[in-house]
């Protein structure tokens, strides 16, 4: 059995941690820091660094734009 990656092992931990302290599952609010993130950061990395977090939003996007669909069809 393989190990699992570094990175993601630490994401399981953050929402495992998120989960304690009952902190809802909000893309939203995910799309909101790294947007701020990329704010921050923009100048300072490369564009093809940037695509990936905008690509990261993308996928947040498309969750948080699922979740409200099925919220109204409910």
């Amino acid at each position: 059995m393989t190990k699992p990656d570094p990175h993601i092992e630490s994401f399981r931990l953050q929402a495992e941690r998120m989960d304690q302290l009952g902190i809802p599952s909000d893309p939203d609010a995910a799309m909101a820091l790294l947007a701020v993130f990329m704010s921050e950061i923009e100048g300072t990395i490369s564009e093809e660094e940037m695509f990936s977090l905008a690509e990261i939003g993308g996928h947040l996007y498309r969750e948080g734009l699922r979740r409200k669909v099925i919220g109204i069809h409910k």
